[in-house]
């Protein structure tokens, strides 16, 4: 691991810090990778992609097929809507998992990254989807009892996709439990983290956010920098063991 820290403490400052020294001069296939990623994602969010799907769908007309896809008269009450809305998030977990996926074999040491790991990550697609969806289930399950509960277990839960990545035999429902233990009294200082990249943010989006290509990949890899710092001051301290990482 390149990221050490002696300090029971969160320093998002040093995390940010280390986080530019590590995609010094490794920035092509981070920017790469954010550029395939946000091009995917913003196809998939187009109405002109969906309407060329639903349109290519009602050619099944004559064929009977149609009434599988739509119950409604309105598009956006159909099944196939929310078919391709639940293909869509799954899609955006498979790809921000393998982002994660490249950043942690960054976080390792300062050897190049070839495109190839960020395939790997894609091949882990059982694994993204099923953990994403868990997340987003707990989250927006807690999300019903008001907002706040669930912006704190959104935190709680950050951590998974980093888990997943790193340990392959940890289940699923294993890598909320730790995600929940290393996150414990630092789910603020994740908060405050996530804040600290607004004024980055607003400069990236000038113009016509193209420097939402470079800042992802800071931003990731920060987090990977304070994922890493976070469960190594859990097992310093003995909350988590080795035993804990396997199923």
């Amino acid at each position: 691991m390149w990221l050490h820290t002696n300090k029971k403490m969160f320093d998002r400052k040093k995390y940010k810090k280390f986080a530019r020294m590590q995609l010094k001069n490794r920035w092509t296939i981070p920017v790469v990778m954010t550029l395939i990623t946000s091009s995917i994602i913003m196809l998939l969010q187009s109405n002109d992609f969906f309407n060329m799907f639903r349109t290519f769908t009602a050619s099944g007309v004559s064929l009977g097929m149609s009434s599988i896809f739509f119950i409604a008269k309105e598009p956006h009450l159909s099944l196939f809507s929310s078919l391709f809305d639940w293909l869509a998030i799954l899609i955006e977990f498979i790809l921000i998992f393998a982002n994660i996926t490249v950043f942690l074999k960054m976080s390792r040491g300062p050897e190049p990254v070839q495109l190839g790991t960020f395939m790997e990550g894609l091949s882990n697609w059982g694994r993204a989807a099923l953990g994403g969806l868990w997340q987003l289930l707990w989250t927006f399950l807690w999300s019903l009892l008001f907002i706040i509960p669930g912006i704190v277990k959104y935190y709680a839960y950050s951590q998974m996709f980093w888990l997943l990545a790193e340990f392959p035999n940890l289940s699923v429902t294993k890598s909320m439990k730790i995600s929940k233990e290393i996150t414990n009294g630092h789910k603020g200082d994740l908060f405050i983290m996530d804040l600290s990249f607004l004024g980055w943010a607003i400069l990236a989006s000038i113009p016509a956010f193209i420097g939402w290509l470079w800042l992802i990949p800071y931003i990731l890899m920060s987090k990977t920098n304070a994922y890493h710092a976070l469960l190594k001051e859990a097992i310093d301290l003995g909350k988590l063991k080795a035993e804990d990482f396997k199923d």
